[in-house]
């Protein structure tokens, strides 16, 4: 009989036992220990899953065992190759103590099945975070922020905060103690996210440890968008086949978080002209003429396109661009 940890397949008769497992290894995890939690944490896990056919894989529905855990399916169409997700939401608010679930994915194309997944915890009732997460919003990359979530113990008159680790070098966190009386102690944690966060949605935690052998570890989650300094669009170029004496016109568009100015633009891979305004702004588009510079006829030319602006924080930004050169037909001459 297969251990909670392994997944579980329930298929109708007519799946062939390929199917099966197909659906089965489709997820990287089937089973996910939130460990020893506070209680109104914000606790959640994604279970990843890749669709392996070459058509479209549709999941109808999941469902849960136990009323601790809330199952979401983000993504109810996934294409051929592509990938989807369960939310399963460890409800600390409502529920404490040890607590367990099974969720059950179902799958109806191209196949009917089901598969199990297992989510447990421990819901602790004498730790609570207020707010349950560190949310930072959004941060403008390049640029610090500090915010500050209270942690309430109520038991042990001799309970301390010990040291708090972070998983992310960017990530930093101090406890100064607020108060202590009658068994019930109260927490400041200060939480700083640094000016070297990369850009991008962030999800992290960062470890409250005590001087509780029953609970030396707490973890408290973390969440921040970081919002670029500066950005392209289009991000890449793939322009297919060039001949060797063609102009092509690409329009990119380069946004920031403040006015700026583009001072030069370069490449690895084409002589390019364009003009630059001399008036700042937050959004600068770019209309450009490339020139393919190689002369590789037939192969894939991939390199960049360099703006330089005036910004302080990231005052660069590439743009990836891939071609193939074409030779010209045997009528044509180059340069025409």
């Amino acid at each position: 009989m297969r251990s909670l940890a392994a997944a579980t397949v329930i298929v109708a008769m007519w799946v062939s036992p390929t199917f099966a497992t197909q659906l089965s290894s489709m997820f990287a995890s089937h089973s996910h220990d939130f460990g020893t939690v506070a209680r109104a944490a914000k606790t959640e896990h994604r279970f990843y899953f890749d669709n392996p056919f070459n058509q479209t894989l549709h999941v109808q529905s999941v469902r849960t065992s136990c009323g601790c855990t809330t199952p979401i399916v983000e993504t109810h169409e996934v294409p051929a190759k592509g990938r989807g997700s369960i939310l399963a939401k460890f409800n600390t608010g409502t529920h404490t103590g040890q607590r367990a679930a099974t969720l059950t994915v179902t799958f109806t194309k191209p196949v009917y099945g089901e598969v199990q997944l297992h989510v447990k915890g421990y819901i602790r009732t004498d730790v609570v975070f207020n707010p349950g997460e560190a949310s930072f919003g959004t941060v403008e990359q390049g640029q610090s922020k500090s915010i500050d979530v209270a942690l309430e113990y109520a038991g042990r008159p001799d309970w301390q905060i010990k040291g708090i680790n972070a998983s992310e070098g960017f990530l930093t966190a101090t406890a100064t103690e607020v108060s202590r009386a009658s068994g019930r102690v109260r927490y400041n944690l200060s939480i700083q996210l640094s000016e070297n966060a990369p850009s991008g949605p962030l999800q992290s935690e960062i470890i409250v440890l005590t001087n509780d052998r029953n609970l030396t570890r707490v973890p408290l989650r973390v969440v921040a968008n970081v919002a670029a300094g500066l950005s392209a669009s289009p991000s890449s170029i793939a322009l297919g086949d060039v001949l060797p004496d063609e102009s092509m016109k690409q329009l990119v568009i380069l946004k920031g978080n403040r006015e700026f100015l583009v001072k030069n633009i370069s490449s690895d891979v084409f002589d390019i002209e364009s003009s630059l305004g001399d008036e700042p702004k937050s959004m600068q588009p770019l209309q450009l003429v490339l020139k393919p510079k190689s002369a590789d006829f037939g192969k894939e030319i991939k390199g960049t396109i360099r703006f330089e602006t005036d910004l302080a924080d990231k005052p660069e930004i590439e743009v990836v661009a891939v071609y193939r050169l074409k030779a010209p037909a045997a009528d044509e001459s180059v340069g025409k």
